[in-house]
């Protein structure tokens, strides 16, 4: 049976529809084993139809809010971020699939439409090892932070294993949050997370520190597609 793969897209946005497509025929190129499925993204206008619980954003929005916070003992800095409500709206579409994990009580796929599979998807080779709690698929190289770092330490070795140790206190988790796997148990974890401390980025809040369970592969299964423009920071 195919894991669904949903890819965030926004709908009334060309570029968004054009890389989603891309999206789709790298998953058929390459035969992975998946059911790709568009899914509306969360935009500023949308944001009070799609949010079914009242949340603060509680992380920096500028270099002045920047900050070591005390409550969790992660270094706390702010997101280039051209339109607040694009980033919290980023997050609520991710929001919205762990919750979708949940109802459907099976893992699935989130996939933002900067995604590109490289190899094959088949689940049934992640279960040897698998936590049963979130898998990111993504090659760090240009996706995020300390990304050489973060290469070479999952780089040396192979299949699943931790998220590895970027040797500072800012929250790190996942490669940019492009492609990642989640299971109801996972999403339950994160969302009770936000609950607690409120809304930060998806990257931020889904890190090693809060969540030393969550997992990587190498090799890795997808990358990043090149030159697209950055709905968050733009």
């Amino acid at each position: 049976m195919s894991m669904q793969a949903y890819i965030i897209t926004l709908l009334d946005d060309r570029d968004s529809r054009d890389a989603s497509n891309r999206v789709v025929k790298s998953i058929d190129d390459t035969g992975s084993d998946l059911e790709p499925i568009i899914f509306r993204a969360t935009t500023p206008e949308s944001l009070e139809e799609d949010m079914w619980m009242k949340l603060d954003w509680t992380f920096p929005t500028n270099s002045s809010q920047d900050r070591m916070d005390m409550a969790t003992g992660l270094y706390l800095q702010h997101y280039q971020t051209a339109d607040l409500q694009n980033r919290i709206a980023c997050m609520v579409s991710h929001m919205r699939l762990w919750q979708k994990s949940i109802d459907l009580d099976e893992p699935i796929m989130i996939l933002e439409h900067d995604a590109l599979f490289t190899r094959k998807f088949r689940f049934s080779d992640l279960t040897d090892g698998f936590k049963g709690g979130i898998v990111g698929l993504n090659d760090p190289r240009g996706a995020t932070r300390k990304a050489s770092l973060f290469h070479s330490k999952v780089s040396s070795r192979m299949g699943l294993q931790p998220v590895p140790d970027l040797e500072d206190n800012h929250p790190h988790g996942l490669a940019g949050n492009s492609a990642y796997i989640i299971t109801p148990k996972g999403a339950k974890k994160v969302l009770k997370m936000v609950k607690d401390i409120g809304m930060w980025p998806n990257d931020a809040i889904m890190n090693r520190q809060f969540f030393p369970w969550m997992q990587v592969v190498y090799p890795y299964y997808t990358t990043i597609q090149r030159g697209l423009v950055s709905t968050t920071t733009s």
